[in-house]
């Protein structure tokens, strides 16, 4: 070993803030103490190195170390630079872990005990050790916690440490001993404990004899390389066995019982794994996978707070250990406290970098969380660091896929392994990938695999669904549909997907069924709302689709485009008020959505407001100048504002851009008969009826202007028709006795006159005074 010695304090001067005399000093105290500070080293009965420490020379080839650094070793070697002498154990006080060697030969200079005033909180110290194995460092700090006399002396300081201080030095600023460091305290920051002189000058005036000296057995059985294999088959029967054989053989190995303890854990055996895991720690306190192990029995029996004691026990042993901060993480995570969980997930990999399973479970927290790139990011390193489990490997593939890296997805898939199943969901992930890209054609190819080597997997058939959907085909996509939710018929996706393929093929009560079955199974299902909604509003069915407009809006944030429908539905129920309210809303998250210029347009004529629904109208047009519907509208709306020479115009123009639009025909008859146009009135509501042949509206106004032209017949077949779908219509019904009237057919008149006196009294009493004044002498004689 060369020799190595760092001035820690002149090295990070910079980075730690000390100032020009503070580095002084530690370089002052370094040269002082550094001659009495040795490294202890133990060696198995073969001369290979089990462990290090550090510890001080007090008298002429003495030294004082910790006896945890000491204890159950063969060969015991102290190091002055790279010369390594034999040291002989003499006598310890175990309760301050303080142990006193005999070193033959040893030439350092002992250090000089501060006698007298103790350290006083806030006094400079100086720690001198030999951290991680580098060799001789100092490193500066204060005192935190002035000498404590009970359960025994100790001093705490902020003079930082790492493994292999134990046992070293701690210095005041003349280079005397004032402790010997021990411990870091896992609960603190940069606090560690060092038993103080006066536990030292204790020692060296007497204590107790070290144990037995370690005799070498005879080779053993390797226990514990046979019971891994067992461990990582999870052969938990098989392990129970061998843990107990090897009790029999070494009943005061810590390890032996602490496999008991793992084995009886994962059969759920709770109160024996209890009683095993706490003899290993009996054997040995500072066992860390004992109280880990331990940690895991007690949350298994509901004791979360004793758990987390024992986790902090084998923090304080391996600060570093990976171990415990994953099982907090994995706890937290249980309990959904996710945030939390995330916190523990990354610091288990700050300890571990190279651990995939710690990569593993902080990725899948990240996705659990909707932080789908950063859990990407951390799945992927698992990989990289040869994480086997099949789950997330598919699910790192799956988001590679949906954010458009589909060429990683199918790397990552044509490397893993697994059974049908695992390929079929390979494959259902590549074909979303691709359909998220729009290139049906390998999203279909990629889907018809996964249907192929999974067919009982009920998301590949949805999937290939929803692609054939995409590719215009929605019988095929029925077909896929039904194979998805006979496999899953209790899954809300599929029965929201089949709905959506059901109302493509206009099977509305079969798609209202199947988003009802939708929410029922899952009531926060956004898709199955959407399917619901968009049923009921193409079914006629205003109300539902409202309700399910209401549901969706307090589950997610709705677009312009439902919002939209939603307020369509509204206007069907009559509350174009409400309508309103909800259309403002579009209107903010786009103001050029041409559906919501013509749905408020709509909104306000229902309100009565022909000038609003005007300026909307006007609006839609200079999104699209060639809209039949914003041009009827418009044409409309200056008919209600009473401007009927302008309204003319913009609705010869809808039919002109599309002579199919049944409304435009309607509108254009209505302003054409109240410009008293008859003749181009009738032709365009018989175009109207020929498009639309139950559309009241147009054979009412059609009625209007035969009578109008003074065609009494043509006017009355078309009232009677209308009077078969609205029987006692008193409008219609007032038009029935005026044809018969201007046929000068008296008796017919006043019957049917007497069926719209029944009906309708005053509708009846206004038209017998019309007749009168306009010379029908025998209507006279009709019933006022």
């Amino acid at each position: 070993m060369k020799p190595m010695a760092w001035v820690l304090a002149g090295a990070l001067g910079a980075a730690s803030g000390l100032a020009a005399a503070e580095a002084d000093d530690a370089k002052r105290v370094f040269s002082l103490a550094s001659p009495s500070v040795v490294t202890v080293r133990t060696e198995d009965d073969k001369g290979v190195v089990e462990g290090q420490g550090s510890g001080v020379v007090v008298v002429a080839q003495r030294v004082v170390t910790n006896c945890h650094v000491i204890e159950n070793a063969p060969v015991i070697r102290v190091f002055v630079g790279d010369k390594g002498l034999p040291a002989i154990w003499l006598r310890r006080n175990a309760i301050q872990d303080l142990c006193l060697l005999q070193v033959d030969g040893l030439a350092a200079a002992p250090a000089t005990l501060r006698e007298g005033a103790v350290p006083r909180v806030g006094e400079p110290v100086f720690a001198v050790g030999n951290p991680l194995g580098f060799g001789l460092a100092v490193s500066a700090g204060l005192v935190a916690v002035g000498e404590q006399a009970q359960p025994y002396p100790y001093l705490v300081s902020t003079a930082p440490q790492s493994p292999g201080s134990s046992g070293g030095g701690l210095f005041d600023r003349e280079g005397r001993l004032v402790g010997v460091t021990r411990a870091i305290l896992g609960t603190g920051q940069n606090l560690n404990m060092a038993m103080s002189a006066a536990g030292v000058a204790a020692l060296l005036g007497g204590g107790d004899a070290p144990p037995a000296p370690v005799v070498v057995p005879a080779p053993e059985k390797p226990w514990l390389p046979e019971a891994e294999p067992l461990i990582r088959s999870e052969d938990w029967g098989a392990l129970e066995t061998h843990a107990r054989a090897w009790i029999v053989a070494q009943p005061g190995s810590a390890p032996a019982h602490a496999t008991l303890g793992q084995a009886l854990l994962r059969q759920q055996r709770l109160p024996e794994a209890e009683v095993a895991l706490r003899r290993a720690l009996e054997i040995d306190p500072f066992f860390f996978w004992a109280w880990a192990h331990l940690a895991l029995v007690q949350y298994s029996r509901g004791e979360p707070e004793a758990a987390e004691v024992s986790l902090a026990k084998a923090d304080a042993i391996h600060p570093m250990n990976a171990e415990t901060a994953v099982r907090r993480a994995e706890w937290l995570r249980g309990q959904q406290r996710l945030e939390e969980a995330l916190v523990h997930a990354k610091e288990a990999v700050r300890r571990a970098p190279g651990r995939a399973p710690a990569w593993r479970l902080l990725g899948q927290i990240e996705d659990e969380l909707g932080r789908h790139q950063d859990a990407a990011r951390a799945l992927a390193a698992a990989a990289r660091l040869g994480d086997v489990d099949a789950v997330a490997r598919g699910r790192l593939a799956e988001l590679y896929a949906q954010s458009g890296k589909v060429d990683e997805a199918s790397r990552l898939s044509a490397a893993a392994e697994g059974g049908r199943r695992e390929q079929g969901r390979t494959q259902l992930v590549l074909g979303l990938g691709e359909l998220k890209r729009g290139r049906l054609g390998p999203a279909e190819e990629a889907m018809r695999k996964a249907t192929a080597l999974a067919p009982d997997l009920a998301d590949a058939w949805s999937g290939l669904a929803a692609v054939l959907m995409r590719l215009g085909r929605p019988l095929e996509a029925e077909e896929a549909g039904e194979k998805a939710v006979a496999l899953a018929p209790a899954n809300a996706e599929t029965r929201a997907n089949r709905a959506g393929i059901r109302l493509e093929l206009n099977k509305l009560p079969a798609a209202i069924e199947d988003a009802h079955r939708a929410v029922e199974l899952d009531p926060k299902s956004h898709h199955g709302w959407r399917m619901l909604s968009l049923a009921y509003l193409k079914a006629g069915k205003p109300r539902e689709a409202a309700m399910a407009y209401q549901k969706l809006d307090g589950l997610v944030s709705m677009t312009p485009d439902e919002l939209v429908s939603w307020a369509e539905a509204m206007i069907g129920t009559g509350n174009p008020d409400q309508a309103l309210v909800i259309l403002r809303r579009a209107e903010a998250a786009d103001p050029k959505l041409l559906r919501m210029c013509l749905t408020t347009a709509k909104a306000l004529g229902a309100k009565g407001d022909p000038a609003g629904a005007l300026a909307y109208e006007e609006r839609a047009l200079v999104i699209d100048p060639v809209n039949v519907l914003a041009w009827s509208g418009k044409g409309y709306a200056l008919m209600k504002l009473g401007r009927l020479s302008e309204a003319i115009e913009p609705l010869e123009t809808a039919v002109r851009l599309d002579p199919n639009i049944a409304n435009a025909w309607i509108n254009l008859g209505e302003a054409q008969l109240r410009s008293r146009n008859l003749g181009r009135a009738i032709q365009s509501l018989e175009k109207a009826l020929t498009l639309s042949p139950t559309a009241q509206d147009a054979r009412y106004y059609l009625a209007q202007a035969y009578l109008g032209a003074r065609l009494p017949r043509k006017a009355r077949e078309n009232a009677q028709t209308l009077l078969e779908k609205q029987p006692g219509a008193a409008p219609v019904m007032t038009l029935l006795v005026l044809s018969h009237l201007m046929e000068n057919n008296i008796p017919a008149a006043a019957e049917a006159y007497l069926q719209l006196f029944a009906r309708a009294p005053e509708s009846a009493r206004k038209l017998r005074g019309q007749a009168v004044s306009s010379g029908v002498a025998a209507a006279r004689d009709w019933p006022e």
